[in-house]
This record gives C-alpha cells, sequence and structure tokens, in this order.
C-alpha cells in the first residue's frame, strides 16, 4: 500500500485527498488506487488511534483484572489453606479445650466431694468433742455434788460433837466462816438449768453436710467453764475443810463417839426399877447394851487405859482416860485384852462382852465421866 497526496482544483475550492494503492499479493500486475479525502483518513486514522487506544485500554484493563483475578484467586486459595489449618486446629484446641474442662469438671467434682467429706468429719468430730464435753459436764457436776454432800456430811458430822467438844466448837466457828469467805470470793454463777446445754443441736445444709451451731458450741464452753470454776472452788472449800480436820482430829481421834458394841440400849442413864426384883429404885450411871458372850467391844475414842482389872459388882472392867476430864468405863466384860498404861485407838478391840459381877446377862455396861462426873453416854455415842 502506498500513500499518494495530490491535489485537485475544483470551481470554488481545492479538495485534498489521500491516495491509496493496493497491491494484491496473488497479482502485483493488478493494482488499484483508492482516493481518500484527506480529512477523512485523518478522522479514520484518529478513530483507528482510538479504537486502538480503547482496545488497548480494555486489554491492559482486562490483563489487570485478570492478574488482579489471580492473585485474588491464589490469596483466596491460601486464605482457604490458612482457614482449613485454622479450622483444623481450632477443632483440636477444641477437642483440648473439652478434655481440659471435662478434666477440670472432675477435678471440681472430687474436691467437692473431699470438701463436703472433711466437712462431714468436721462435723463428725465436732459432734462427738461436743458430746465429750457434755460427759465432762456431767462427771464435774457429778463431783461438785458428791464434794459438796461429802462437806455437808463431815460439817454435820463435826457440829455434833462440837457441843461437847470445846476446842472442836472453836474450830467450827473458824471453819464455817472460812467456807462462808471462799464463797464469796469465788464469784462463781452458776447458770440455771434452762441455759444449760444438755445436747448439741447441728444444721442439716444441702448435699448432706452437716455443720454445728456455733454459739451452741460457745455456750456449752461457757458452762464448762463456770463448772470448771465452781470445782475448783469447791476443792478449795474441801481442802480448807481437810486442813480443819486435821486440826480437829487431834481432838476428835480420842474423843469418844463411837458405838463400843452393836446393838440396841437395854437400860438407859438415870433412875430405873432394881433389876434384881428388890423393890426400890435405883439410879443407873451408863448404859446397857446387850450382846453375846464372846462379842468384840471396841474403844469409843482413842486414850491410855488406866484400869484394867476386877471391880466389884463391875466385874472384868477396864477404864480408859481420852483427855480433857473424859473417860470411858467398859464392865461386865467375860475377857479383857488390854492393860494399865496401853494407849489405844479409836475401835481397837479391847476386851469380850460377858456377865462378870453383878449381872442378870451377857451384856456392856458403858458408862462416860467429864471430870469425875457421870453424864448420859447417848449425846457421845454418834457413830456406829
Amino acid at each position: 500500500m502506498f500513500f499518494n497526496r495530490r491535489k485537485q482544483d475544483n470551481t470554488n475550492k481545492k479538495q485534498k485527498y489521500i491516495s491509496l494503492m493496493v497491491v494484491p499479493s496473488h497479482n502485483p500486475q493488478k493494482t488499484r488506487t483508492l482516493r481518500v479525502p484527506r480529512a477523512l483518513f485523518h478522522a479514520v486514522i484518529i478513530c483507528m488511534l482510538i479504537v486502538s487506544a480503547i482496545v488497548l485500554g480494555f486489554y491492559f484493563r482486562s490483563s489487570h483484572f485478570q492478574r488482579t483475578a489471580q492473585d485474588l484467586q491464589m490469596s483466596l486459595g491460601e486464605t482457604e489453606a490458612r482457614y482449613n489449618q485454622f479450622r483444623v486446629y481450632a477443632e483440636r484446641v477444641q477437642d483440648s479445650l473439652v478434655e481440659v474442662a471435662l478434666q477440670i469438671y472432675d477435678e471440681l467434682n472430687e474436691t467437692e466431694s473431699r470438701a463436703q467429706s472433711a466437712l462431714n468429719e468436721q462435723a463428725q468430730r465436732h459432734q462427738t468433742e461436743l458430746e465429750s464435753i457434755l460427759n465432762h459436764i456431767e462427771e464435774i457436776e457429778r463431783q461438785i455434788r458428791e464434794f459438796d454432800e461429802a462437806r455437808q456430811v463431815i460439817i454435820d458430822g463435826l457440829s455434833t460433837r462440837a457441843d461437847v467438844i470445846p476446842p472442836v466448837a472453836a474450830l467450827m466457828a473458824e471453819l464455817i466462816e472460812s467456807q462462808a469467805i471462799l464463797r464469796e470470793l469465788s464469784l462463781i454463777h452458776n447458770p440455771p438449768e434452762n441455759e444449760r446445754v444438755s445436747s448439741v443441736g447441728f444444721i442439716a445444709m444441702g448435699g448432706g453436710a452437716v455443720e454445728y451451731v456455733p454459739t451452741t458450741h460457745c455456750k456449752v464452753m461457757e458452762n464448762l467453764q463456770l463448772l470448771l470454776d465452781e470445782l475448783y472452788v469447791q476443792r478449795m472449800l474441801m481442802d480448807c475443810l481437810k486442813s480443819y480436820r486435821a486440826r480437829m482430829d487431834v481432838y476428835l481421834r480420842n474423843f469418844p463417839t463411837l458405838w463400843p458394841v452393836k446393838g440396841t440400849i437395854s437400860s438407859g442413864f438415870g433412875w430405873r426399877a432394881d433389876p434384881f426384883g428388890g423393890g426400890g429404885r435405883e439410879r443407873h450411871t451408863g448404859v446397857d447394851i446387850p450382846a453375846p458372850t464372846g462379842t468384840n467391844i471396841r474403844a469409843a475414842g482413842g486414850g491410855k487405859v488406866t484400869f484394867s482389872g476386877w471391880s466389884n459388882g463391875y466385874g472384868q472392867t477396864i477404864i480408859i482416860y481420852h483427855g480433857n476430864g473424859i473417860s470411858t468405863l467398859y464392865a461386865h466384860n467375860s475377857r479383857n485384852l488390854v492393860s494399865v498404861g496401853q494407849y489405844v485407838e479409836r475401835g481397837d478391840v479391847i476386851a469380850h462382852v460377858g456377865s462378870t459381877g453383878r449381872t442378870t446377862g451377857s451384856h456392856l455396861h458403858y458408862e462416860v465421866k467429864i471430870n469425875g462426873i457421870h453424864v448420859d453416854p447417848v449425846s457421845f455415842m454418834l457413830e456406829h
């Protein structure tokens, strides 16, 4: 194709053309010439350029879009691969978390079970301890009652002798005063019966748990402390009583308060009818206690034997001096077992019952003298 430019003059103006020679490839001898106006040619060229530019733009745009699509496809593939990896990892993590959760759940159940068992054991231990404390409280109350009763018995026994033993009477006054002072200084408050706890209360919780009531435990411990204080005071009172009793024993050990023979008095102290039927009356200076021959006669109190032998109508007789001007006589014995100058203790066997001397049968004639004057032995016979 060849381009030729020619100028053609028209009647009014000049027209510009562009000639195009077309040479067929199969027959180069035949050529054809095309005349195209220059403006049209330029317009076609411009259109072609514009179309080419548009085509190129679309081409490059499509290439860009294709590359972008490929990149997106690759990125999507990578993302999908990562997603699959993450999904697999998440499933593994989820499985691991489920295992951990189950393990934690089992551990929590086991911990709760152990805690429940420990709580039940603790509650049972507290129950046992409180029951032991309550038993201890009962034992302390029993000891307190026994202490109180024993002290009262001792004080009552000493009081009966205080009237006839002046030193004992003075010591008894001091003893009673000291007991009262100790009681006032003790400041012990005995809780009323309705405030004392006789049983231990427990509260049932969920799951079989048991919990003790703290106030109950505190009240039990408070009562226990009060009782321990009371027991301490009772022991102080008893120790004080024993101290005074030891001081009184010097007099009581020798004082004739023991019945010399077990039995019943058949003839009392004072005036009586003549037992031998004389029709008159005589003054009986002692008491008669019938007993079988050979029965043991015991010393009514400790002392020194001042006479042991035959004494006219008394027959075999023993006299014991107990101090403080007091003496006792044991008559009509079948046999004397002690001698003059011998010291005897309260309750020692000194003779056997008999019917020697002026008597109507086997019995013991028992007398008590204070400073040589006969007194009624019954007021002295306080103990069997």
